[in-house]
């Protein structure tokens, strides 16, 4: 009979143990989904239709933590199939996507590579907000867009940001280096933000290189890797094309001018280009 008592005391024992523990994950959890807050206000900018959503997006934060590093996450929605496709910070990640409604977003049939990465930690946060999106909201502040995922009580999740620098896209005259007006036509310069490239001429010789825009600035555009063609020509002309190449090594920043215009600016924030959009039927 006592061993009888003693095992039931046990059991007894044992399921208060266990209640107790279901709790104070269920608390835990609970605790992690309020803690995430939105990181672009709705009250304070305009929501943005779901036709936004497409393109490739860069991870801002997740879990309410703000994601640093140089090797960024990011996710790429393709609106023509619905498929989405990125980087949680290690592993390339693939599947699908569903809308419906205003803002309902559901995603699924997600499939990885099996990378084991020595420095990833945002790859397993980015991998359950994923799995427990059911809504999204986009906005729109400056030139970059916001995208927020959210669980299904309207917590956040995770917030995305989309760098909208494609004004820079397509061919432009260079009219004012550093203050002082030019009016070479033959200095030009072809921006492609999709292919990140820069092709052009300085007046005198061909120049190509790559974009870069940093993910933690707004408005942000660098040119790297520079590298031009060796004809020798005029003096006055030879010194435009130094002129352009320097101010081009120091723009950190691009905004759009006057009508047509776009004004490139260096880390102070000082002018030092300003591009006239080509016309097409001049190109």
């Amino acid at each position: 009979m006592n061993n009888i008592r003693l095992l039931a005391g046990v059991a007894l024992l044992a399921l208060i143990t266990a209640s107790c523990g279901v709790t104070k994950k269920t608390g835990t959890s609970q605790d992690k989904t309020t803690t995430p807050t939105p990181v672009v206000s709705q009250q304070n900018h305009p929501k943005v239709s779901s036709e936004a959503l497409a393109g490739e997006w860069t991870v801002y934060t997740v879990g309410g933590n703000k994601v640093t590093g140089e090797k960024r996450p990011y996710l790429n929605f393709n609106m023509e199939d619905h498929r989405l496709y990125g980087s949680n910070g290690c592993n390339i990640i693939n599947g699908n996507f569903e809308l419906s409604g205003n803002s309902k977003l559901k995603i699924g049939d997600m499939i990885s590579t099996m990378m084991a990465c020595a420095d990833a930690p945002y790859e397993q946060a980015i991998n359950l907000a994923l799995d427990a999106t059911q809504s999204f909201d986009i906005t729109k502040k400056g030139h970059e867009y916001y995208l927020e995922l959210r669980d299904n009580h309207g917590n956040n999740l995770m917030t995305l940001r989309k760098h909208n620098m494609d004004f820079l896209n397509g061919t432009w005259e260079v009219s004012e280096i550093n203050g002082v007006k030019y009016d070479n036509p033959d200095m030009q310069m072809v921006i492609d933000i999709q292919e990140q490239k820069l092709h052009g001429n300085t007046g005198c010789n061909i120049v190509n290189g790559s974009l870069l825009i940093d993910p933690d600035k707004s408005n942000s555009i660098q040119f790297q890797n520079l590298a031009t063609t060796r004809m020798a020509c005029p003096t006055e002309i030879m010194k435009g094309e130094t002129a352009l190449l320097v101010a081009l090594e120091s723009v950190e920043y691009a905004k759009k001018g006057k009508t047509g215009t776009v004004v490139m600016l260096d880390k102070n924030n000082a002018p030092v280009l300003v591009l006239k959009k080509v016309d097409v039927e001049r190109q």
